[in-house]
This record gives C-alpha cells, structure tokens and sequence, in this order.
C-alpha cells in the first residue's frame, strides 16, 4: 500500500544529487531481506553499537505480518529507508513498554511501539524519518485500537532523539532495556493533539544521565533538544553517524512539569 509520493536527494560527496523520485508504501514479507540488509549496513556504521537493539530475522518478519508494520521509503526500487511498528503484548514486559511508566494492564494492551528506524545514510537529510513517523501515527490512528504510543532511544543517538520529540513524544522515563543498554522511554497520546510547547522548568546536558533521572523522577518530561549556546555541530556531522556520537555533548535537554495526558505516574 503506497501511503506517500514524492522527491528526494541523495547525498554525493559534499554534493546533492538532482531530484529522484521516492515512494512510502507499507512493506510486505517479500521485503524482508531488503530490510535485514539495511539494518545491519547501519550498525555497522555506528561508532557506538550500543545505540540501536539489532533485531534477529524472526522478530523482524512479525512486524511485517499481524504483530505490526514497516513503512519503507524505495528510490529506484531500492529500500533507503524504514519504520518499524510492533504490537505488543499487554504482559510482554521486554517489549510493553507501557509496564516501564506503570501502566495498568488495560492500558497496556491499548498501547503500541515505533520500534525501530534506519535511513541510509546518502538519504539523511531527506526529512525521511519524520516523514515516516508522520505517515505511521495516521495508520496507527486509523486502526483505533490504541491510546498510547511508546519508543525507546538511545540518549547518544542525537538525529533519532530530535525526530521523535519534533514527531510530539515526550520523554518520561530513562533506564537500561536489552541487555543493559541505556535508554530514553519516550510517550505521545494517540487520543490528543500535540499542543504549543510548554515553558521550560529544568534544563539538563544530553548526556548528565544523574540529573536527567533525578528531574524524571520528580515528575518533569523532556520535550525539547537545544544546542547549548555558543557551541555549533556542523550539518555533516549531524548526516554522518560515524560522528553522531559525539554529538550529544554540544545538547541539552528541557523539561516541563506542564500535565501530561495519559501519563498519570506525573501527577
């Protein structure tokens, strides 16, 4: 199912290529290869592997069958980009992560994952990740199943981080899932409309873990990644995840304590 149409450019070098025509249509089974392949070109060219979970072949084909959704972006018939959908469980506590933020069981089972998502790296710049978050949340919606929409990311991964927030997560939660790997739980409600940005409370560094947890615990969320004033990432760096790790040192985090809808554990 084709969900969107439109122009994209490739990367060359310092240069862009001209204008190519690019295709979002939700992935089939035929497509699993394609999708396994680009995973594991992307974690090989992380400077850190703990920044995305590896999914193994099996877990990768239910999310393009009945346990969810891949939305791919093809480019001369080539996948370059792709969006996972899951749904979990309601007592599936790896995979739930409505059980990290003391959901009820009900609220579990009316609660959805964005999973995973990988853009090749000649594609970064494309606005492909948001786009596809965008495209998904409307397919999410249409179902009517779900109240709660959650992800995890990796604090390091400055590009994912700033697309899920632009895509109106919040993050309300941090600690380590999968073996030990740190993690942002970040929330958007299904059920309401992402308002104007609230005012900021409290303000920690990208990586100052210790008063990112302390601020979560007292009932904040981040909504918002800044550069901190006087430092600038050059734009290469930010398409180029052989330096994205670096990146998280230049950010900040701001917090609100404004309510949250749905998120009751922040009252």
């Amino acid at each position: 199912m084709i969900v969107e149409t439109g122009k994209i450019r490739r990367r060359i070098g310092n240069q862009l290529s001209p204008e190519l025509s690019a295709v979002m249509k939700v992935l089939d089974e035929n497509c699993l290869a394609e999708v396994m392949r680009l995973q594991y070109m992307i974690i090989e060219r992380l400077s850190r592997k703990d920044m995305l979970q590896p999914f193994p072949p099996e877990f990768m084909r239910s999310h393009l069958s009945e346990k969810g959704f891949i939305i791919g972006v093809l480019v001369e018939n080539e996948l370059v980009a792709f969006r996972n959908v899951y749904y979990p469980d309601a007592t599936d506590q790896e995979w739930n992560l409505g059980s990290d933020i003391g959901f009820s069981k009900e609220e579990c089972r009316r609660s959805v994952n964005f999973q995973m998502v990988c853009v090749h790296p000649l594609y970064r710049g494309n606005n492909l990740a948001y786009k596809m978050n965008c495209q998904a949340i409307r397919l999410i919606r249409e179902q009517e199943r779900f109240d709660h929409l959650l992800a995890t990311v990796s604090p390091y991964n400055y590009w994912n981080v700033n697309t899920l927030l632009k895509s109106g997560f919040i993050i309300v939660g941090l600690k380590y899932k999968y073996g030990g790997k740190l993690r942002y739980i970040v929330y958007r409600n299904l059920k309401s409309t992402p308002s104007s940005l609230p005012e900021t409370d409290q303000v920690a560094g990208l990586t100052d873990f210790q008063k990112q947890e302390k601020i979560l615990r007292e009932g904040y969320h981040g909504f918002r990644i800044c550069e901190i004033p006087g430092v600038h990432t050059p734009v290469d760096e930010i398409c180029d995840p052989h330096h994205i790790s670096r990146i998280p040192e230049r950010y900040e985090i701001h917090f609100s304590k404004s309510p949250v809808a749905g998120i009751h554990k922040h009252g």
